[in-house]
This record gives C-alpha cells, sequence and structure tokens, in this order.
C-alpha cells in the first residue's frame, strides 16, 4: 500500500487555507472599491420631460409670428470678446418691426448721455458710434463679409460697439417663421447633453451634471440632387426645465455659426400677450468677437404695439461723425 508523503498531505491542508486568505483580501479590495465615488463623472440629471417634433416646434411659434416689439427701457451689456473688456451696462431702447426694421439706442444710465444708436432694414444697416475714442458713422450691407476690414481697422480700434450691427440682434426676437409647409425644408429631433457644474444644494464640491436637451435642426434642401442640404438654424430645449426653449443657433451657407442666442429667465413682460417671453437673452456673434447681455424689463416690453412712428427706423448723421462706407471699394 502507497503511503502519503506528509509534505503533500500538509500542502494540500494549507491549499484552502490560503484560498481562504486571498479571497478575503479580494473581497476587502473590491468593497472599498465600490465605496469609491468621483463626483467629477457627470451624473445625468432626471427626470426629463418627453415631447414630440410638432409640440417643440410650438413653443417658438409665438417668436416667428411677432409682428413688431417695442422696449422703451432695457439694460444691454457688451462683452468684448477681442479685448475680454465687459462694458458697464447701459440703458437701451429697442423698435422692432417685420419684416426686417430695427432700430436700437444705447446710453449712459440716469444721464441719458448716447453711446451708439443702430437702424437696419432692406439688407442695409447703419451704426452711429458716439464714443470719444471711437466716433464714426457705418454704413453697410447685412449678409457682407467685413472681415477684411476689422483686420485693417486693428484690434486696438476694434469695440464691440464698433462691430456690432442691429440685425444681429433681430433673429434674436423676431425670428424668421418656421418653414414646415415649404418641401425646401426639413426638421429633425435628437437629444444632446452639456455638462455643467452641479450648482443644486447638497452638491458635493466639484460634482458635474449632464443636462438634456432636445435639439431641433432645420434643414434646407439641396435643389439638386447629390449636393449636400444645409443647416439654417438648430432649437434647443431643456428637458429638466419644463422643455423651455433655452437656445437658437443661426448657421450661413458655410456651415459656420455666425449667431447663438441663449433666452432664460423667461416671464410675463407683456399684458398684451398671453405668452411668457424670456427676460435675458445672451447675443454672441463668435466671428465678430462679441456678445451682449439684454435684460428685459416688465412693462416697457411691447408686443405688437400700434402707432409705430415712419420716422423710427430712419438714423441721420446729425453729429456730423466721420462716415465710413464699409461697401466701398477702399474698405474691405
Amino acid at each position: 500500500m502507497t503511503r502519503a508523503n506528509p509534505h503533500c498531505v500538509g500542502a494540500n491542508r494549507l491549499g484552502p487555507a490560503i484560498l481562504v486568505i486571498v479571497l478575503s483580501i479580494l473581497s476587502a479590495s473590491c468593497a472599498n472599491l465600490a465605496k469609491v465615488r468621483d463626483v467629477t463623472i457627470p451624473k445625468l440629471l432626471e427626470p426629463r420631460a418627453v415631447a414630440d417634433l410638432p409640440q417643440l416646434l410650438k413653443q417658438i411659434e409665438p417668436f416667428g409670428e411677432l409682428q413688431a416689439l417695442r422696449s422703451s427701457r432695457l439694460f444691454l451689456q457688451f462683452i468684448d470678446a477681442e479685448s475680454s473688456d465687459k462694458y458697464r451696462t447701459a440703458d437701451a431702447a429697442l423698435v422692432l418691426q417685420r419684416p426686417d426694421k430695427i432700430r436700437l439706442i444705447i446710453q449712459i444710465p440716469t444721464i441719458g448721455t448716447r453711446l451708439a444708436e443702430m437702424v437696419s432694414e432692406s439688407n442695409h444697416f447703419k451704426v452711429a458710434v458716439y464714443v470719444a475714442d471711437s466716433r464714426r458713422f457705418l454704413t453697410g450691407t447685412n449678409n457682407a463679409d467685413y472681415s477684411r476690414w476689422r483686420e485693417k481697422l486693428g484690434a486696438q480700434r476694434q469695440s464691440a460697439l464698433v462691430n456690432a450691427r442691429p440685425f444681429h440682434f433681430t433673429d434674436a426676437l423676431m425670428m424668421r417663421p418656421l418653414e414646415t409647409a415649404n418641401a425646401r425644408f426639413a426638421y429633425g429631433l435628437e437629444e444632446a447633453f452639456v455638462e455643467e457644474p452641479d450648482a443644486r444644494p447638497g452638491a458635493k464640491k466639484g460634482a458635474r451634471l449632464l443636462r438634456s436637451f432636445y435639439v431641433v435642426s432645420e434643414l434646407e434642401l439641396a435643389e439638386t440632387a447629390g449636393a449636400a442640404a444645409r443647416v439654417r438654424r438648430r432649437f434647443w430645449f431643456d428637458r429638466t426645465d419644463k422643455l423651455r426653449f433655452a437656445r437658437q443657433q443661426i448657421f450661413d451657407d458655410r456651415g459656420d455659426l455666425t449667431t447663438e442666442v441663449m433666452y432664460s429667465d423667461y416671464m410675463k413682460l407683456s399684458d398684451s400677450s398671453p405668452h411668457l417671453w424670456p427676460s435675458v437673452l445672451l447675443v454672441s456673434r463668435p466671428h465678430d468677437n462679441y456678445s451682449a447681455r439684454l435684460t428685459f424689463n416688465i412693462g416697457r416690453f411691447e408686443i405688437n404695439p400700434t402707432g409705430l412712428s415712419p420716422t423710427a427706423f430712419v438714423l441721420e448723421n446729425t453729429e456730423g461723425l466721420p462716415v465710413t462706407d464699409l461697401d466701398a471699394p477702399n474698405n474691405p
């Protein structure tokens, strides 16, 4: 009869014991790993509202149906991206009328000294800048590219007041109507996420969130087979804030983002309108190196006002400012 090797018997007895120890260590390690939390990993913000395309498009119909708007006093703050300069908040008055008329007057609060005036109509604009170091009277065409003129002007002579154009604010408030009945246009719906800090009460330092948006894209289909469609506009709706219309993006023929508008702080601004309107708009023109924040006041926001003067959108160079015709051959 074969006798067992005592050394092997000892080894066999030790084997299960070692295995138990190893498993205990691994279990403790896994438990510790399971308890580690990284608050910087963004968590999806819930709950998320659900809607279909017609419901979302209905939210922005008031912007497309707006025929006229008058705000006798709003707060306007320009942010100059070129110099990272934030101007003091100024008083402003704004008048809009379809199809494309706008007048904007910017002045120093309390004393009312004018800083600038702007008008636009029929694809042409005029801008009068009264600030001492930038005094000028600009005329030009809305859809023209004046980037070469800005390069000639130089970074030090540029400013948000000089780069701003009145029509930049037209589509922000008095949008082009939706093209749902036009066969050359199509609308698509998708979800997008935006990462942001967790600002909720009790949130841990450094915690991050993912906010969900519905994004509606307006596409202009190509007239010839095989050609690419163009994205004209995108509309963003916050799924975690009652599907509130939160952002508009406008693109040119090259697909460049020309204007981005953020809408917030909705409230009943006008007794003549049943709709809530955003009281704060942040209009960004990335290729023009500036942004502008508009804050409207209750009682100073008239929807479709009557009795607009025929001269409301006329701007003359009554101050004798140096005139710059941006369409002149030697300027661009």
